[in-house]
């Protein structure tokens, strides 16, 4: 999604980060402030593989003709730990849970898409996620994650989403992958690059 790819919206470290982002454009034109609720500390750019997931998820329904697409998805825990590359053992589900709590929790206020300047959007990037068990066996048998609609609205808008390389999941560092994005919105298919 475009508007998060060249902007400090994820925190790059591992290590839980409970220290607000605070960044303003050189323009003055964009301010985004990131805050983490100390209980489950800010989303890392790790998790927004979740959110990466959910944009391509979305695309393939508005490529086959769908209407209506859906705030809410569901797959399965182990379906999207392949999707994003990550360990389907006991601690990919785990590490996959807080990833959600992240989501769910990190609060965004942005003048990004507000309708004046002077205005402001705040939202987490998930209004909610839960896990659907079967009520005969009480095994999971689906994984419901709700987008915020800020989120929502990012990624149906029409030209608003970006592939991604998929070899992008397979960098380690928060440094490499937030380059990666700023290059990879800025540079695209430019002959001539990008400064």
């Amino acid at each position: 999604q475009r508007e998060t790819m060249e902007r400090p919206f994820f925190s790059l470290q591992k290590r839980k980060r409970l220290k607000a982002i605070t960044y303003k454009s050189p323009n003055e034109d964009v301010e985004v402030t990131v805050e983490a609720v100390p209980a489950y500390g800010m989303a890392t750019i790790w998790d927004a593989d979740i959110l990466i997931w959910a944009a391509s998820a979305l695309n393939r329904l508005k490529n086959e003709g769908r209407n209506d697409l859906p705030r809410e998805l569901k797959t399965t825990a182990y379906d999207l730990l392949r999707a994003i590359q990550r360990d389907t053992g006991g601690k990919g589900y785990a590490d996959l849970k807080s990833a959600l709590d992240r989501l769910a929790t990190t609060t965004i206020r942005t003048t990004i898409r507000a309708p004046r300047k002077d205005r402001q959007s705040r939202f987490s990037w998930l209004d909610e996620w839960s896990v659907e068990v079967d009520p005969e066996t009480d095994k999971p048998i689906a994984l419901k994650i709700v987008l915020s609609n800020w989120v929502y609205e990012g990624i149906i808008n029409e030209k608003s989403v970006l592939t991604m390389h998929p070899d992008y999941f397979q960098l380690s560092g928060g440094l490499e992958r937030a380059l990666y994005r700023i290059a990879r919105k800025h540079a695209g298919d430019q002959e001539e690059g990008w400064t």
